[in-house]
């Protein structure tokens, strides 16, 4: 998209904000987030450039309507902003919700940023520690560990916490392109229940996808996932693990096997995320994908933080080598 179409949409969320009665709580916030890397990726050599990892601008409202009751309304624009382009689709979520005393309930393109939070994602992001964004070079999240984050045409609900448990579900068509009739398309439902107490997280997660008219050769058919995260003072230890099941081929996997294991260690304004990743290569089952991530961030306050990253992704062990290294800094700051 390029920059005139960008100015629009900028201007449309701006005009969305000014339109809202006064009696909502508007809220217009974003992040920036770029480093320069270099990475380095067998056969193609070695290259240096600046990488967006995910920025983003956006709108939120919350209108009281009494008894409890409160009008949930969203609007998110992703945005390259070494570029100054719009993301395609040009919105990371765009919703319409209620909250009461029962949960909460949205309808539109939902992600973990949605009042529902995501089913899968929003368990990677309460278990585990991103080095640095979970975007860009050291992207892992809807990867390595394929906990779908970003669905059109959903309908997300997240219950109220209960004695530190909640429960996450959300519904959405997908339509694949490759289905000739959309109404013939798959459709997905993604289950989340979770637990915080203290230094303790912990949950787990389901998916599954169906299509009535069968699921296409290599095709997702569903998954489960589970994990805990300890806070042990200034380290924070972590491990998840979970099992995708695809409608394979006679030489392809059905079931491929993931985990992550890692730590944080916070000190001050420091802090430094060391991450172990394992996942089996659907398309390869002698492939297996190994990865390691080493980051540091520095908070020069609450909204700007200093980052560094060291990445190695071994693609594909059946390869030879498929493997790519990347390393990077930048600054992320948060309005």
């Amino acid at each position: 998209m390029n920059l005139h179409a960008c100015a629009i949409l900028l201007g449309g969320l701006l005009l969305v904000a000014a339109a809202v009665p006064a009696a909502g709580q508007n809220i217009i916030y974003g992040q920036v987030r770029l480093t320069l890397n270099s990475t380095k990726a067998a056969p193609a050599g070695e290259m240096t450039e600046m990488r967006d990892n995910a920025s983003r601008l956006g709108i939120r409202s919350v209108e009281d309507l009494g008894g409890g009751m409160a009008a949930l309304f969203g609007m998110e624009m992703g945005i390259d902003a070494d570029t100054g382009a719009a993301t395609i689709p040009a919105y990371r979520n765009s919703y319409v919700g209620l909250r009461g005393d029962w949960g909460v309930m949205a309808l539109g393109r939902l992600d973990s940023a949605n009042p529902t939070g995501s089913p899968l994602y929003s368990q990677v992001t309460a278990i585990t520690s991103f080095a640095a964004n979970d975007a860009g070079a050291t992207a892992i999240g809807t990867s390595m560990l394929n906990a779908r984050n970003r669905t059109s045409n959903a309908v997300g609900y997240a219950s109220p916490n209960l004695a530190g448990f909640d429960f996450r579900a959300r519904y959405y068509l997908r339509g694949a392109v490759a289905t000739p009739d959309v109404e013939d398309g798959s459709k997905s439902l993604d289950l989340g229940l979770n637990y915080a107490d203290g230094p303790l997280k912990a949950g787990i997660g389901f998916g599954k996808d169906t299509r009535p008219s069968g699921l296409l050769a290599n095709e997702f058919s569903g998954k489960w996932q589970a994990g805990v995260r300890y806070a042990l003072g200034s380290i924070e230890p972590y491990v998840m693990a979970g099992q995708d099941k695809y409608q394979n081929t006679a030489l392809t996997r059905r079931y491929v096997n993931y985990w992550i294991a890692g730590a944080k260690y916070s000190q001050g304004a420091h802090a430094v995320v060391l991450n172990l990743l394992r996942r089996d290569v659907q398309a390869s089952p002698a492939g297996v994908r190994r990865r390691h991530q080493l980051a540091y961030t520095y908070a020069l306050s609450k909204r700007t933080e200093l980052q560094a990253f060291f990445d190695r992704d071994g693609v594909d062990s059946s390869k030879a080598g498929a493997a790519i290294r990347s390393v990077g800094a930048g600054i992320r700051h948060d309005f």
